[in-house]
């Protein structure tokens, strides 16, 4: 505590702002007045035993107490958490307004003119969307990125199941597929990460990502083949999309598991990048049934035609990778002789 005097003027100053005689204040600390009189006189320090109570009868902390200074920093901390809890209370009580309103408003309405419950209900999961993205988030205090991702999920494939009901479409799996695939592309890499995974899963969650959405990809190609009835996913989807998934695995087994310096990673994705696209014009030819020839075909005096504008760019795109492939490995190759050096 500070000394004697300082602390008696304190606790003075803060017993006359709370409104008590020292008569009042021995009181409530079942203390004589005379023992609260030698405390404001700076004669002696009261029992460590009520502390506690002192500081909940004047209001303050127990460090405002035994520093006798106000503590404003804290006291401005606290005001601050108590205003955005309260703006939090009201931005709650808002949204179940906003939310409320137009809910009941549609229950009635749908009663009083069709006399059963119809269109309502694609009202109702429409605004259950929107509050899985404004309002859910508010309700919990921890996990809340992964509560909001589920609810926004799910409420989102159960007004596309209404829509599909309510119309008699043939549509919603055509329609879902691609819809939790393109969520599965954007949040699984925060859903794993945001969850314990047993041994040995958790040391591939890249692998778990690439795997899932792979079978994702696979299965909405087979399901757009089928609902268009064209027979291509075999003959065509597969290859295609075989081929160019070439690329994503082929960078995560290089950033992942290859114990190299990440200028000879940044050089083997480049490689990866330079190889595929050296092939692709032509592979997808083969693939379409299509005149095909494998390799670069350029001619940079002659930009008059399509096909040599295409031939041209290819060349040039495809020497500018290979260029970075050449940049990084020998960047690779100073880096590791470096660290030799370091090493000696």
């Amino acid at each position: 505590m500070e000394n004697k005097k300082t602390f008696g003027d304190y606790v003075k100053t803060k017993r006359a702002e709370a409104g008590l005689t020292q008569k009042e204040f021995a009181d409530k600390l079942y203390v004589t007045e005379s023992a609260v009189s030698k405390w404001e006189r700076g004669l002696s320090y009261p029992d460590i035993t009520l502390v506690t109570e002192i500081c909940a009868i004047l209001n303050i902390s127990e460090r405002e107490l035994l520093t006798a200074n106000e503590d404003v920093q804290t006291r401005n901390h606290e005001r601050l958490a108590k205003r955005y809890l309260s703006l939090i209370r009201r931005f709650k009580t808002a949204q179940y307004i906003i939310y409320g309103l137009p809910v009941l408003t549609c229950f009635i309405v749908n009663l009083a003119v069709n006399h059963t419950l119809s269109w309502f209900w694609i009202v109702l999961s429409s605004i259950a969307v929107s509050a899985s993205l404004t309002l859910l988030p508010m309700l919990f205090e921890k996990k809340r990125g992964l509560i909001t991702l589920g609810g926004f999920t799910g409420t989102l494939v159960i007004l596309l199941t209404v829509c599909a009901v309510f119309t008699g479409g043939d549509w919603l799996v055509i329609t879902l597929i691609p819809v939790i695939f393109g969520l599965s592309l954007i949040f699984l890499p925060f859903f794993l990460g945001n969850i314990n995974l047993p041994d040995p899963f958790g040391n591939h969650k890249a692998l778990i990502y690439h795997i899932l959405n792979t079978a994702l990809l696979f299965v909405l190609l087979l399901t757009a083949s089928i609902y268009t009835n064209g027979g291509w996913f075999f003959t065509t989807a597969v290859p295609l999309a075989a081929f160019w998934l070439i690329l994503p695995w082929g960078y995560m087994g290089i950033i992942r598991y290859t114990r190299i310096n990440r200028f000879f990673k940044a050089s083997g994705c480049f490689a990866l990048t330079s190889v595929l696209f050296y092939f692709t014009r032509s592979f997808t030819d083969m693939i379409l049934g299509e005149p095909y020839r494998f390799g670069l075909f350029f001619d940079f005096n002659n930009w008059h035609t399509q096909e040599t504008i295409n031939g041209n760019i290819d060349a040039i795109t495809f020497f500018s990778v290979l260029g970075l492939t050449l940049i990084f490995a020998a960047a690779g190759v100073i880096r590791e002789t470096y660290r030799t050096k370091s090493k000696v």
